[in-house]
């Protein structure tokens, strides 16, 4: 036992090894084998391939012979091969030249893309084309698709989907032509666009229209060759009931009667299946064709007369039950035989039914009925032929229509596709603008008129370009604030009071000092270059700094900041603007014209920020007592000779980032409360590169001493420190407070003095 156990282990050893031997060749067969498919080798020679496939394989099978058995899977099918259609000859030539075209690529590093691909879609066409013509040449009934066999029509699904793919594969290399397309591929949002809902819908109509008149028209061509057909039925058996009642039941003229039909049938073009006269064996029993409604009908039981062979009938078939009897005398007294046959499910035959009688003193007397059958696939094979004609025809109408709608799809929306991207790229920029993502100038908004139509999505684009233009210029006149805010003020006041709030703002004011004298004998014109020159190296530091330009009041401007950083960032600005207005000053000393300086105020805090203005024109803007003391503070700069002057609050914020120094203790006109000021004498980091910082750290200790000594009113040692720093470093903010250690010498300050220096001018 344990033995036979050892040895099953041992067996199921081996068997794993294998299976992972096995699994190891497999993933490196497929290693080598992934990168051979993806290469154009098998690409040229998969179509290579399946264009000689096409030409060499059967494309359909011969007519069935609609007389025969042809219902038995034993009967024979007679193929019909590509090469025996003249038009398929060019399979075999784009086969060969699609080979000679891969040799050339690798040899010559020359390509025929374009040409190889109308070669192979034209070849495919023509294959497509020919299966289509025999199937309506070929197609004589319903039985005929299900003796086909099942290779061919796989080798047709190849062809049709290898078709379709390069259908597909022109309408995406006409889309991809166009630079346009590439582009609104990756900004496209994906859902179901107007384009796709058009597309389904003509589709879809096309559909339903074409079908719904191919039905009605099948219809009623339908109904016209069944009484076409019917009345050659109903005519043989009326003529084949009138011999026998001129013949007088005699055998001889009846049968050479049949005889006769029998010879015409084998040349007609849709023979009967055969014809029968089937009378009663009741001769006794007289009933009148006038009056048989009223007399119970016999059973007619004698199969008489018939063009075919007897053996080869079936019994039910030779006679004729009394009920059946009844119908027939029911058709023939309404009319209904002359318009329609008897079909029989059982044997699929069409029956034209006539009843037989013999003339008589009494009337006409019944004996029977003469019966023309016809198989019902000969009987309609024309009509079938013309049903197959009409569904391959719409069939190929239908491919069209998908390719065409896609292309006409293409052509009218494409357009306005394009149109919607250009939109979309402009308002993604007014949307960045918008955001504080992009800067707010007027070459950040762009439109791309792309359209290469002459239409009215021409026309649409031309004036929506036209209406960027206009908001482009527009555009330097309005706030950023105001650009953001747009779309929450509105007319009503409800809506105003909504946009308004509460923020907490940092804002910068400059002044150009000596402009109005600088200006005096220039031309108007001159005067606004020069001011729109200085403004806009102003404007450009603030936006690159965070800040927003609020607005400018002839040479002054005021900027706001928001965020964490405002404070930082408003130095920051007031420093670079400093650094660059004594670039200008160089330039101007160079040029031997007269320059300016630049006072800077920053102060932080609450402000009421929100839309200020009439129903007719707003803007906006903040306003409040934050605003109101950096406008001061700038103003303050000339009373101290000083550059840029800060509040204690800003102070706060970034006395680890810049060198500053305490000025003043003053309240600015128009308030009662002091503030102490700074002045902002240089960004740390940048004191440091430039081996300024020892200097400056120097200037602010001997002020801050000096004003220490100052508001002790220690006049002594204050001038000593404010003289020391003004001689020294030409320090005009000490030479400011060495005039007051003056004045208050001989005009000594009250008892209760704070050192509080009261403002009396803006």
């Amino acid at each position: 036992m344990s033995v036979g156990m050892g040895t099953f282990f041992q067996k199921l050893h081996i068997d794993a090894e294998l299976f992972t031997n096995v699994k190891k060749r497999f993933f490196a067969i497929a290693r080598t084998i992934l990168p051979i498919l993806k290469s154009s080798y098998v690409f040229y020679g998969a179509y290579a391939a399946l264009l000689l496939l096409l030409f060499f394989a059967p494309i359909t099978i011969t007519p069935l012979d609609l007389y025969g058995d042809f219902a038995s899977p034993d009967s024979p099918v007679s193929l019909r091969f590509g090469f025996s259609f003249p038009p398929l000859f060019l399979l075999p030539l784009v086969s060969l030249f699609v080979c000679a075209s891969f040799f050339i690529k690798y040899r010559f590093q020359k390509d025929f893309r374009k040409l190889r691909y109308a070669l192979i879609f034209a070849s495919l066409s023509v294959y497509l084309l020919c299966v289509a013509f025999c199937v309506v040449s070929n197609a004589n009934c319903f039985e005929w698709f299900f003796k086909i066999p099942f290779y061919i029509y796989f080798i047709f699904l190849l062809a049709l989907v290898s078709h379709f793919y390069y259908a597909f594969l022109g309408i995406v290399f006409l889309r991809n032509k166009n630079p346009e397309y590439a582009e609104y591929k990756k900004l496209r949002v994906r859902r179901f666009s107007l384009k796709h809902k058009f597309t389904f819908i003509i589709i879809a109509m096309i559909i339903v229209i074409f079908f719904a008149f191919m039905i009605l028209i099948l219809n009623s061509y339908k109904k016209m060759f069944t009484e076409a057909v019917s009345d050659v039925g109903r005519a043989q058996a009326e003529q084949t009931a009138a011999v026998y009642d001129t013949a007088e039941g005699k055998y001889e003229k009846i049968a050479a009667f049949f005889e006769e039909q029998r010879v015409s049938n084998e040349y007609a073009e849709t023979p009967f299946e055969r014809i029968d006269v089937i009378i009663t064996s009741k001769r006794d029993e007289f009933i009148f064709i006038d009056d048989w409604e009223s007399k119970v009908l016999p059973d007619y039981d004698v199969f008489a007369y018939t063009t075919g062979k007897p053996k080869e009938i079936d019994d039910s078939e030779k006679s004729v039950t009394r009920e059946q009897a009844r119908d027939y005398l029911k058709r023939y007294k309404s009319g209904l035989y002359r318009k329609q046959f008897v079909f029989n499910k059982a044997s699929k035959t069409c029956k034209y039914i006539y009843p037989v009688t013999i003339a008589r003193k009494e009337g006409r007397r019944l004996l029977g009925f003469s019966i023309v059958t016809y198989r019902q696939q000969v009987l309609m094979r024309q009509f079938f032929r013309t049903k197959i004609f009409v569904f391959t025809v719409a069939t190929i109408f239908l491919y069209l229509t998908v390719i065409l709608s896609i292309l006409l799809a293409d052509f009218i929306f494409n357009p306005l596709l394009f149109l919607r991207k250009n939109v979309h790229k402009t308002s993604n920029s007014i949307e960045k603008i918008l955001n504080g993502k992009a800067k707010n100038v007027s070459s950040a908004l762009k439109f791309s008129d792309t359209i290469k139509t002459n239409d009215e999505i021409k026309d649409l684009s031309l004036e929506i370009g036209e209406m960027v233009t206009l908001i482009k210029g527009i555009m330097p006149y309005v706030s950023f604030s105001t650009l953001q805010h747009a779309e929450k003020i509105g007319a009503e006041s409800d809506s105003q009071k909504k946009s308004t709030t509460s923020r907490d703002l940092c804002f910068l004011f400059t002044d150009i000092r000596g402009f109005t004298s600088l200006c005096e004998g220039l031309p108007p014109k001159k005067v606004v270059e020069i001011l729109n020159h200085y403004l806009d190296i102003e404007t450009q530091i603030i936006l690159e700094n965070g800040g927003d330009v609020d607005k400018f009041v002839g040479d002054e401007m005021m900027a706001f900041f928001s965020g964490p950083r405002k404070e930082i960032n408003a130095c920051k600005a007031a420093m670079e603007i400093r650094a660059a207005m004594r670039e200008q000053q160089q330039l101007s000393m160079e040029d031997g014209t007269a320059y300016i300086s630049i006072g800077i105020g920053i102060h932080s805090g609450e402000v009421i920020f929100g839309s200020v203005g009439s129903r007719t024109r707003k803007d906006f803007t903040s306003i409040g007592d934050t605003v109101n003391l950096a406008a001061r503070l700038e103003s303050a700069n000339k009373a101290y000779g000083s550059k840029s002057i800060i509040t204690e609050t800003v102070y706060k914020k970034l006395r680890d980032s810049f060198i500053c120094r305490e000025l003043d203790f003053i309240t600015v006109k128009g308030k009662t409360e002091p503030v102490r000021i700074y002045e902002i004498l240089q960004e740390k980091n940048r004191a440091v590169k430039n081996e300024m910082a020892e200097k400056l750290i120097e200037i602010k200790s001997l002020f801050e001493h000096g004003l220490e000594f100052y508001r002790a009113q220690n006049w002594q040692e204050s001038e000593k420190c404010f003289s020391d720093c003004a001689i020294k470093y030409n320090d005009l903010p000490s030479v400011v407070f060495l005039d007051r250690i003056n004045h208050f010498k001989t005009n000594p300050p009250p008892t209760d003095w704070d050192g509080v220096f009261k403002m009396a001018v803006k």
